[in-house]
């Protein structure tokens, strides 16, 4: 029952109106469409049988989570409180339970995000100084959101049981009691074993408790099996009180050792190569609860098989069931602290709290083999790093977190740092960085080459960090988005978005898809969101291979395992369905790895292809006499047998591969397959490459243009178009048989398009256009249209001039990386869009915008595009697609429907 003013008490709330049913571990978000963003406080009730026992019994009543501050109530006794929304929390209420009928009553307060709101109401607990995670981007959760138990225990019982194992098979067990022993004088017997996979008890003592509270014992077994990802070994252990009271407690743990050290992972010893997503831990109908322990392990499962060996559990501490399925299937965690809020706003009640959370995780997540790392702040977030007393406090966080796991060997992050932002102290030196490819591909490609190298930059600059230079590196953060199918019924997290921002928002995407006439170039939604996903992998692989060409960078996490609600960006979409590509990254995230890199993506016929070649080596295969095999589409090919030892855990040249390119008479998408097998014929490692052949291009009298450029805003392309064979006539007569080149509306093409005549312009700037049309230019850079936070997908008409003649698909790939446009026009009406022959979309169809637009204008036509043509001459790519633009415009071709005005140039 919700109660909004917060003003009822036990007494008055049990026979209050406006009580419901309520499924027990589930958040009112999650199960009441009307309470979905409902904040503030709440009650629940529940009514049990406590039977009569004949011997002395402690009644325990326990909550895996509830979110935010509860208070507990047995037949109208308080019993006791708990602040925090992530761990479990017990009360014994012997005393308050009778035979018979009882109620429990808990009233729960989960502040709202409004400030105001807050600050009158809740004073105590702001919503940006308590840990909630990322609950503030996609949906809050409120109120009981994991199982509660009643449970009935003998009168001394076990609270708890830590193992804490090393892979040379000691062991050290330790055990608390609680209860009461009473009048008892005698010793309790206490039986201890460790079994291993079938049963059998590798190790049993026998103690004989006395009157302290912590038991404690250690032992060894020979040679055990160690947990790893590809072979999960689970122990068991089995603690139990004997007597007419007594009680079976069981957990299991595993045999694992992970390090951080020398710039380098390790686990179990051996070289640890890091292939992470990041899992946000949301799901279609439960928000923060899982729907099963088998539907966990069915998504690991399916995490594993593309490729993974860790999940970043992100800022979130996940249900103990998702714990338990990543140790039986063999997947490693990290996870993290929940933020307080997600700028940064630092208090020290804020740390104090988030400090206490992950006491609490260490605590109820000691025996899980699976959790190997763990962060304090993501991103900086609930701190400024530019005050010093900010940075003291996480520093000492860090050795807090340290020496609180030290038994564990957890390797400890301070900070998982992004932009502005560093670490101070630190096991790792992460980093995350976002880029849209093919836009921004060359600018990846240099941040990945600098982290590689190191930078000071990592690393506090004010004096104050304690970096060791050790620290491995790793890309803890970056990806892009693929669309999914859409689901028959629509979801009710399709109405959200992020802060209100149109560009994260799916709500109305099919009405997009027709409106902006994308129907028009794709034969439905699914087959649009079915290519999205191939360049979200062909993205993802340009990252990936990428990041692993470094030998320096030790790893690196996907943003992200799953879509979730309005973020597009998983492997799988929110329904754990994988994305199309799932086979193809598989291929890529092996512990073995053979990668190519091109210089360049685009060739002529006959020219060569250079691909240098480079295996990234963390598998336990030898590879000194492998085989090394290449071929191509066009039949190229090439064999040769790797004679030398190659170290595990580095990343070492192959030889490289040249060939010439294919003779086309068009434009053809054309592939290298690269195989690695052992001298058996095994298959190690595998993969391709695609490259982009364009037939040979001779220099022959192209035409007429007139080339307008007084201030230099196409630089050397005048000249590398009279090399191309055009013949470039002046803009000072207006000819309207003559097509105009510019790269600005001024006076003199407003002279041609007078005189009926057409032009071309190659828009380099926010000012091309007269400032009173319809058309506005806007850049990328600097806003959410640089697609590197949701991504943005450049499409061409690929059935239609002029992109017909350089197609290989309608969303845009690596094949245009030197024509991609620094600004888009935006103020084309939907139903204009037939006109536009290039265009962008944003995430989910949002902020549409051309890049490619034909017009009339006055007397004359106009084709207006931001694609750039700097490599016109020297790229295939570009110079193919402007001269196959320059054609359209002088062709009978050439019709517009749009009518725009274009304001009259002020002299």
């Amino acid at each position: 029952m919700t109660d909004p003013s917060g003003s009822l008490t036990t007494a008055n709330s049990v026979d209050a109106a406006g009580w419901r049913p309520v499924q027990p571990g589930l958040s009112w978000n999650a199960q009441f469409p009307d309470l979905r963003d409902y904040a503030g406080v709440a009650w629940y009730k529940v009514s049990f049988v406590a039977p009569q026992f004949s011997q002395a019994r402690r009644a325990l009543l326990h909550f895996g989570a509830v979110d935010y501050f509860s208070e507990v109530f047995v037949n109208g006794k308080p019993v006791g409180q708990h602040e925090g929304g992530y761990t479990p929390f017990s009360f014994d209420v012997t005393e308050a339970v009778r035979p018979g009928a009882n109620q429990v009553l808990v009233r729960v307060v989960d502040p709202p995000m409004n400030e105001a709101e807050n600050r009158a109401r809740f004073p105590k607990w702001m919503y940006n100084e308590i840990p909630h995670g990322k609950q503030n981007w996609y949906v809050q959760t409120g109120g009981i959101w994991q199982p509660v138990s009643l449970e009935f225990r003998p009168s001394v019982y076990i609270e708890r049981v830590h193992v804490t194992p090393q892979v040379n098979g000691d062991f050290k067990i330790e055990v608390r009691l609680a209860g009461s022993r009473g009048n008892a004088a005698h010793a309790i017997p206490l039986d201890v074993f460790v079994r291993d996979e079938s049963g059998h008890a590798d190790f049993h003592q026998t103690l004989q408790v006395g009157s302290g509270p912590e038991q404690t014992v250690t032992g060894h077994i020979n040679s055990p099996r160690l947990w790893s990802p590809d072979h999960p070994v689970l122990y068991s252990v089995e603690i139990a009180l004997a007597g007419s009271e007594g009680e079976t407690v069981y957990d299991r743990f595993g045999f694992r050792s992970f390090e951080a050290r020398n710039g380098m992972l390790y686990l179990n010893g051996e070289p640890f190569y890091m292939r992470a997503a990041l899992d946000q831990d949301f799901y279609p109908e439960g928000v923060y609860t899982p729907p099963s322990e088998r539907y966990v392990r069915e998504m690991m499962r399916r995490g594993k098989r593309l490729g993974l060996n860790m999940l970043r559990c992100h800022i979130k501490v996940p249900d103990p069931l998702y714990l338990r399925a990543a140790d039986e299937v063999g997947m490693l965690v990290w996870y993290e602290i929940p933020s307080w809020n997600d700028a940064h706003h630092f208090a020290p009640v804020a740390a104090e709290r988030g400090e206490q959370i992950f006491a609490a995780m260490v605590d109820r997540d000691w025996n899980h083999p699976s959790i190997v790392i763990q962060s304090v702040i993501n991103e900086a977030w609930g701190s400024d790093l530019k005050q010093q007393d900010q940075r003291a406090w996480l520093r000492a966080a860090f050795e807090r977190a340290k020496q609180l796991t030290a038994p564990l060997g957890r390797v400890i992050d301070d900070n998982s740092a992004c932009c502005e932002n560093f670490h101070i102290k630190s096991d790792l030196a992460d980093f995350h960085q976002y880029y849209s490819i093919p836009d921004n591909s060359d600018k990846w490609d240099k941040w990945t080459a600098d982290f590689a190298s190191r930078p000071k930059w990592i690393f506090s600059p004010f004096g104050d960090a304690k970096p060791t230079g050790r620290e491995p590196l790793i890309v803890s953060e970056f990806g892009n988005w693929g669309l999914p199918k859409l689901p028959q019924e629509w979801p009710w997290w399709y109405g959200r978005d992020f802060e209100g921002r149109e560009v994260t928002r799916p709500a109305g995407v099919l009405g997009r898809f027709q409106d902006f006439r994308l129907d028009h170039i794709f034969n439905s939604f699914d087959s649009l969101a079915e290519e999205s996903q191939w360049h979200q992998f062909l993205s993802l692989k340009h990252e990936i291979e990428d990041i692993r060409s470094h030998s320096a960078i030790q790893g690196y996490v996907i943003t992200e395992f799953t879509d979730i609600n309005w973020e597009a960006n998983g492997l799988m979409d929110m329904w754990r369905q994988p994305k199309v590509y799932a086979t193809e990254l598989a291929h890529i995230q092996q512990a073995d790895a053979v990668l190519g890199q091109f210089a360049r993506h685009n060739f002529q016929s006959g020219e060569n292809v250079e691909l240098d070649v480079k295996f990234s080596h963390y598998g336990e295969n030898d590879l000194r006499g492998a085989w090394v095999t290449w071929f191509t589409d066009s039949g190229a090919s090439g064999r040769y047998q790797y004679q030398h030892a190659i170290q595990r855990g580095d990343v070492t040249a192959l030889q490289h591969i040249s060939f010439p390119a294919a003779a086309v008479e068009k434009p053809q998408r054309q592939r290298v397959h690269l195989e690695v097998r052992g001298p058996d014929g095994a298959l190690l490692a595998e993969n391709h490459y695609d490259y982009f052949v364009f037939p040979n291009r001779s220099t022959v009298n192209r035409g007429v243009l007139k080339f307008h450029d007084p201030a230099r805003h196409l630089k050397e392309l005048g000249q590398s178009l009279l090399a191309a064979g055009y013949s470039t006539g002046t803009a000072d007569t207006p000819d309207a048989h003559t097509v105009m080149l510019a790269a600005r509306y001024d006076a003199q093409v407003e002279a041609q398009i007078n005189q009926g005549g057409r032009v071309v312009l190659l828009i380099d700037s926010i000012d091309a256009l007269p400032a009173g049309t319809s058309l506005k230019v806007a850049a990328h850079d600097g806003s959410d249209l640089d697609g590197n936070w949701v991504t943005n997908f450049n499409w061409v008409r690929a059935n239609a001039a002029p992109f017909d003649a350089v197609a290989f698909g309608r969303l845009l790939g690596l094949e245009s990386a030197s024509v991609v446009p620094h600004y888009i026009i935006q103020g084309v009406a939907p139903h204009d869009y037939d006109d536009v022959l290039s265009g962008v979309f944003y995430g989910w169809l949002n902020q549409n915008a051309a890049l490619a637009v034909q017009m009339n204008a006055g007397k004359g036509k106009l084709l207006a595009t931001t694609f750039r043509f700097d490599a016109y001459g020297k790229d295939p790519y570009a110079t193919q697609l402007l001269d196959s633009i320059l054609r359209y415009a002088a062709s009978p071709g050439f019709m517009p429907r749009l009518n725009v005005v274009l304001d009259k140039v002020k002299e």
